[in-house]
């Protein structure tokens, strides 16, 4: 049965790993945001620090070809494949069909994930936490 649980996490992403430490150090220090989980090595090197009613992932991106400051929000759900298949119908195009996901960070970080555009051509994240 699928539900919605509400906004999981926002993602920022910076242009470089310098820039990504920057935030970090940022949101930790001046809104004492702690950081639960880091994956990922040099320009793609990522984090996400608990805001206390949500996530925001911070990311590197190296590549010069980041969307811009926030390329997506993620929705914490339960699902994920009834919810594709909902905003599929709806006339969203699915970007990313739904997939499990062990994200490499301490600690690992199981989910099933999927991601969808928008009518407004917002990237979508649909994530549910897994056991």
């Amino acid at each position: 049965m699928k539900s919605l649980k509400g906004i999981h996490h926002v993602c920022i992403k910076a242009p470089s790993l310098e820039r990504m430490e920057q935030a970090v150090e940022f949101y930790t220090r001046v809104f004492g945001m702690p950081v639960i989980r880091r994956w990922g090595q040099g320009e793609k090197s990522a984090c996400m620090v608990d805001t206390g009613a949500g996530i925001l992932e911070i990311m590197a991106d190296g590549s010069g070809n980041a969307p811009g400051p926030i390329p997506h929000v993620a929705l914490a759900v339960t699902g994920v494949d009834e919810w594709v298949e909902l905003v599929r119908k709806e006339g969203c195009t699915i970007t990313m069909e739904p997939q499990d996901k062990l994200l490499p960070s301490q600690p690992p970080f199981p989910v099933r994930i999927a991601f969808f555009q928008g009518h407004a051509g917002e990237l979508v994240e649909l994530m549910e936490e897994k056991e």
